[in-house]
C-alpha cells in the first residue's frame, strides 16, 4: 500500500502488538513527509494494530511466548541498549553508536531507531510509575502530595475525586483553546471573555495550588501580549483603510520633528538634554540586562559609570542621583534573588559615587536597602547615613 520504507517501519512498530505515542508521532511524520492524508493513515494504522492483536491473540496457544520485537535485533546490540539504560537516558552519542553498529551489522537503521525509541519510553514510563507511586496523588486544589488509598488531602483538607482532576483538566483544555484563538486576532472580545471566564474559574477552584498560580500568571501573560497585538493589528488595518490621511499625517509629524531638531541643536541647554538621554539609554540598558538575568554585567555598567554635574537653564542640574532608578532596579533584584550582599555592594558603590551623605539619605535606594536590612536583621552600618537618626 505505502513505499517499502515506510511499510517496514509500520511493521516494526506493531511487532509487539503494541503502538506507542512517540512511535505513533514518528509514523505520522515520515508519512506526511510523503504526502500521506493524517486522517487516512491514522485508519490504516489503527486497523493494521487490532489485525496485529488478534494474530497474536491467535499464535498465543502455539508458542510459549508471543512475538517481540527483541526477535528482529541481535542479543549483543540489546544487551548493549539495557546497558545503556542503566541510568535512565540513551544519551544522543550512545544513541548514534547503536545506530552505527545495527548498520555495520546490515540492520534497518529507520526500525533500530524506533526500537530504541520503544525501550526509552519504557524506562521512563517505569521510572514515572515508580514516582507516582512513591509521590501518591496529587491534590488538584493545592497541589501537595496526597498518599494512596486516601481521598482527602492531609494539607488543605479537600475531598480528592476523579471528577475534580478531571474538571481541571478540562478547564485547561477549553483554556487553551480559547488562548489560541485570541492570540490568532479572530474574533478577539469573544476569545478574550473566553479566556477571563476561565482564568477566573481555575483561579475560583484551585487558586491555591501553586502550579495553577504560576500556569495562570503565564496565561495572563500572554493574554497581555495578545492584546497588544490586537491593538497593533487594529492601527494597521486603520492605516491601510486611510492611506491618504496617514501620509498626510505622516508629513505633519515629520515637519514636526524636523523643527524641533533644529530648536533642540540650536538650543542652549543641549549638555543637559544629552545628559537626560545619558541618563535614560544608561537606565534602559541596565533594566535590560536585569530582565535577560544578566546581574553582573549590570552591576559592572553601574560600578564603571562616571557622570559629572551638568546644569541647563533655570538653575536645572542632572547629577548621579538621577541614576537612582538604574541602582534601585539591581538592588531590588539582588533582594528578590536573597543576595544581600551584592546589594549592599551596589548601595555602596553608589553612596560612594554620590559622596553626600545627606543627599545619599534622600535616595530610593538607601530608603529600600535601610528597610530590607531592618526586615532580616541585617547590619545596615556600613550604609547608615550619619543623618539618619532614626534606628
Amino acid at each position: 500500500m505505502y513505499n517499502e520504507k515506510l511499510e517496514a517501519l509500520i511493521t516494526a512498530a506493531l511487532a509487539d502488538g503494541v503502538l506507542t505515542d512517540k512511535e505513533k508521532n514518528l509514523l505520522f511524520k515520515k508519512a506526511e513527509a510523503m504526502g500521506i492524508d493524517r486522517d487516512e493513515f491514522e485508519l490504516v494504522l489503527e486497523g493494521r494494530l487490532a489485525k496485529r492483536k488478534k494474530e497474536m491473540e491467535a499464535q498465543a496457544p502455539q508458542a510459549a511466548k508471543p512475538a517481540k520485537k527483541e526477535g528482529a535485533i541481535p542479543q549483543e546490540l540489546d544487551d548493549l541498549i539495557k546497558e545503556y539504560l542503566t541510568d535512565g537516558i540513551i544519551s544522543t552519542k550512545e544513541r548514534q553508536v547503536l545506530l552505527n553498529k545495527a548498520q555495520a551489522l546490515g540492520l534497518n537503521v529507520d526500525e533500530v531507531d524506533l526500537y530504541i525509541d520503544a525501550q526509552q519510553q519504557k524506562a521512563d514510563q517505569a521510572v514515572a510509575a515508580a514516582m507516582n507511586k512513591r509521590r501518591g496523588k496529587t491534590c488538584p486544589y493545592c497541589g501537595s502530595s496526597v498518599p494512596e488509598l486516601t481521598d482527602k488531602c492531609p494539607n488543605c483538607g479537600s475531598n480528592i475525586t476523579p471528577e475534580a482532576s478531571e474538571e481541571l483538566e478540562d478547564i485547561f483544555e477549553h483554556l487553551e483553546s480559547a488562548l489560541v484563538n485570541f492570540k490568532s486576532g479572530e474574533d478577539v472580545e469573544k476569545n478574550k471573555a473566553e479566556v477571563e471566564r476561565y482564568v477566573r474559574k481555575a483561579r475560583m477552584y484551585y487558586g491555591n495550588n501553586p502550579k495553577i498560580q504560576r500556569l495562570l500568571d503565564e496565561v495572563e501573560t500572554e493574554s497581555e501580549a495578545a492584546k497588544v497585538d490586537a491593538k497593533k493589528r487594529f492601527w494597521l488595518d486603520l492605516i491601510r483603510r486611510n492611506k491618504q490621511i496617514v501620509i498626510i499625517v505622516v508629513g505633519f509629524i515629520g515637519l514636526a520633528v524636523f523643527c524641533f531638531t533644529v530648536y533642540y541643536l540650536l538650543s542652549p541647554d543641549r549638555a543637559y538634554n544629552n545628559a537626560l538621554k545619558e541618563v535614560e539609554a544608561t537606565t534602559e540598558q541596565v533594566v535590560d540586562m536585569i530582565n535577560d538575568g544578566n546581574f553582573k554585567g549590570a552591576k559592572s555598567k553601574l560600578s564603571t559609570l562616571s557622570f559629572a554635574v551638568v546644569e541647563g537653564s533655570d538653575h536645572k542640574f542632572v547629577t548621579i542621583t538621577d541614576f537612582d532608578g538604574a541602582y534601585l532596579a539591581l538592588i531590588k533584584a539582588y533582594i528578590k534573588a536573597d543576595d544581600l550582599d551584592n546589594a549592599e555592594e551596589v548601595g555602596a558603590a553608589y553612596m560612594g559615587k554620590i559622596d553626600n551623605e545627606m543627599t545619599w539619605q534622600d535616595t530610593s535606594c538607601y530608603k529600600t536597602l535601610k528597610k530590607e536590612f531592618k526586615k532580616r536583621s541585617r547590619d545596615f552600618s556600613a550604609l547608615k547615613s550619619q543623618y539618619d537618626y532614626d534606628d
